[in-house]
């Protein structure tokens, strides 16, 4: 649980310094802190929506095959 607490925090301070370093901000400054945090909060949002959307996904994907591939199961292998 530590490792991916580590890996989480360190994914999250970096993705902060590419959006300073890509948008050319100071973040000294007020007013570009401010923009700092909106370029932020929309990125997480953004990532969290595109998440939730890779999971749905892979939850409503159909997992088992259409066709009977003559497995016994369970329940049969009982009257064998």
């Amino acid at each position: 649980m530590k490792v991916f607490l580590l890996i989480l925090i360190k994914f999250l301070l970096i993705s902060a310094l590419f959006i300073i370093s890509n948008g050319n901000l100071h973040v000294r400054d007020s007013v570009e802190r401010g923009v700092f945090f909106d370029a932020y909060a929309t990125w997480m949002k953004n990532v969290f929506t595109q998440g939730a959307d890779i999971v749905g996904y892979v939850v409503n994907s159909q997992w088992l095959p259409n066709e009977d591939l003559g497995w016994i199961g369970p329940v049969e292998a009982g009257n064998v």
